[in-house]
């Protein structure tokens, strides 16, 4: 169940009309203890609001005092029941589905569900064959709202291969595309995370005295990265630059590793080559000072540093078990430049590991 059924559920248990948002919230995380610690969790609560708006369970504030604008996307500070003396206004299924939604025939569909599917019935039933179009597209014909849709992939029905983007809303992502900049031919390709590191490696890559050794430079982090992945095979195509080699340089903590592994799926369904981590930089980082974070669980930090190899992820996977955390701003400009010499070939210095026992090395304390 999704988000906003849960929140359906607990406004069905109310006597007051008004219901505070905060309620409607811990309600939800309560049947889904990974909404609260969840990096999407803003946007899922207010596509839920909006949700139970569409489908007539509730209303939301008209006035710019009923929202909370300290981050995005804004979040009602409440939201108001129909009144009981007139009928819940839902969102009426079909009264048959097309073929291609056949499933939603012997399912158990929630209101919510059907409010989703029953646009979707029109279309297949009126243009079966209709142009791909972009998903925002799709969504302000359907449902009025270029943003409706726009985390449909995570929804219920998608993921459990059910409901199709492509067969049968008709429509595809149309991601931002994700920054890259070819700072030479080289065939590889080199995403950093942060914005200070990606300036350092840019400024460092493009002033390299063997311009034959660079490749491309790309800035991407969180679900924007992840989204974005895609975007650089048409980059790739239109310079006629194409890659065998798909680096990444993120945080080390347990945000920035979730992201690299999520990336790397995003990569291979993509057809680009695997996404590697840029293992001598790791190298270089975990030499650095790291900065104090609450400790991460033993299975959690093992999972997430799985993605590193062996001899990275033991020393991570302590790391992150201490309390400690390594970003990128502990290897700034001048160790990055000094720590990628000229007389030697750049990749193997950003890709693999080396012996750095002569390196100072420092311990969390």
């Amino acid at each position: 169940m999704s988000a906003a059924d849960h929140m359906a559920a607990y406004l069905m248990q109310q006597t007051r009309q008004r219901v505070d948002f905060d309620a409607l919230a811990r309600a939800a995380e309560a049947r889904d203890s990974s909404l609260a610690t969840s990096p999407h969790r803003r946007g899922i609560l207010a596509d839920a609001a909006r949700t139970l708006a569409v489908c007539g369970l509730a209303s939301l504030p008209k006035g710019g005092d009923g929202w909370d604008h300290s981050a995005y996307p804004p979040l009602p500070h409440w939201v108001k029941r129909p009144p009981t003396s007139r009928p819940v206004s839902r969102q009426p299924s079909p009264r048959a589905y097309v073929e291609q939604l056949a499933f939603a025939n012997s399912m158990r569909l929630t209101p919510a569900d059907h409010a989703l599917l029953g646009p979707v019935n029109t279309l297949l039933r009126d243009q079966p064959d209709a142009e791909l179009v972009p998903l925002a597209d799709r969504s302000y014909q359907l449902y009025g709202d270029e943003k409706h849709l726009r985390n449909i992939e995570r929804h219920h029905l998608v993921t459990k291969g059910l409901l199709d983007l492509t067969r049968h809303l008709r429509a595809r992502p149309t991601p931002a595309p994700l920054a890259m900049f070819e700072l030479g031919p080289a065939p590889w390709l080199l995403i950093v995370e942060n914005t200070a590191a990606f300036t350092s490696l840019r400024e460092i890559l493009g002033s390299w005295p063997h311009h034959d050794q660079v490749g491309w430079i790309a800035f991407g982090q969180g679900d924007h990265l992840i989204a974005s992945l895609p975007t650089a095979l048409a980059s790739f195509r239109e310079r006629n630059h194409p890659v065998d080699t798909v680096l990444l340089y993120a945080d080390l903590d347990l945000d920035g590793l979730h992201c690299a592994q999520q990336a790397g799926r995003r990569a291979r369904a993509a057809g680009l080559p695997p996404l590697q981590p840029a293992n001598g930089l790791y190298q270089a980082l975990l030499t650095q000072t790291p900065r104090a974070r609450p400790p991460a669980a033993t299975e959690e930090a093992r999972a997430a540093a799985a993605w590193l190899p062996p001899s990275l992820a033991e020393p991570v996977v302590s790391l992150l078990t201490s309390g400690f955390v390594l970003r990128h701003e502990a290897l700034p400009l001048p160790q990055l430049r000094s720590l990628l010499l000229p007389d030697a070939d750049l990749l193997p210095q950003i890709r693999d590991t080396t012996d750095i026992g002569d390196r100072p090395h420092h311990s969390p304390s």
